[in-house]
């Protein structure tokens, strides 16, 4: 039944900065991230991604194995080649604590 009242829900999505040379990779990342409710940017190296995204609340590396951005050792997700995207939505949950009301 149709009241023709509306309900708005409101959240703050966790910023998620996705590293992923391997384009295809990315977008299924990317995608499955989004579809899950985290606001994503995808780039192919770090350097292009903290020019786009620096104050990302995690970073996904897919496929690196080192990191050269200070203070951000707890913040870093790596993921292996191959990584099923429901890993890496659970990770990246596992990291991101809940955002207040009010940030950004």
């Amino acid at each position: 039944m149709d009241d023709g009242s509306t309900v708005t829900v409101t959240t703050l999505a966790a910023r998620v900065l996705l590293i992923a040379e391997d384009r295809k990779a990315g977008e299924i990342y990317r995608r499955v991230l989004e579809f899950v409710g985290y606001e994503v940017t995808h780039a192919i190296n770090l350097d292009d991604g903290l020019d786009t995204s620096p104050d990302a609340d995690v970073i996904v590396l897919c496929n690196r194995a080192a990191l050269a951005y200070r203070g951000q050792a707890d913040q870093v997700i790596r993921v292996p080649e191959g990584t099923p995207p429901d890993v890496v939505v659970t990770e990246v949950f596992r990291r991101v604590a809940p955002l207040p009301q009010g940030r950004r």
